[in-house]
């Protein structure tokens, strides 16, 4: 009867291993995002530590706070220049017609 008894405790510690494992595996993904989270975290505020240094010193090498706070934003994005979409011409044919589109200077003859 104690055969049976370990047989079946085993059976159902073997059964929650396996569902534990298919548990952990979903969660591995979950866990290294969070890891890498937390590194972009410590990361920024490190940023954020040097850039107060160095606002500091700019303002003690003579800008003002104006200057440097206007020089802290981010560049504005250029927004790509749309063409008309011409689909009988190919990108050589377009190029090579760009030079004929470009004026040539011409000697005026008097």
């Amino acid at each position: 009867m104690e055969q049976t008894t370990d047989y079946v405790e085993q059976a159902v510690l073997d059964e929650a291993r396996k569902v534990n494992e298919e548990r952990m595996e979903a969660v591995q993904k979950l866990a290294s995002i969070v890891a890498e989270k937390h590194e972009l975290e410590e990361q920024l505020k490190d940023n954020a530590r040097r850039e107060r240094q160095a606002i500091k010193a700019a303002e003690k090498a003579g800008w003002t706070q104006a200057q440097v706070k206007r020089f802290m934003k981010p560049p504005k994005k250029q927004q790509p220049k749309t063409e008309p979409q011409n689909s009988n011409t190919s990108s050589h044919e377009e190029s090579s017609n760009d030079s004929a589109r470009t004026p040539t200077m011409t000697t005026a003859h008097h």
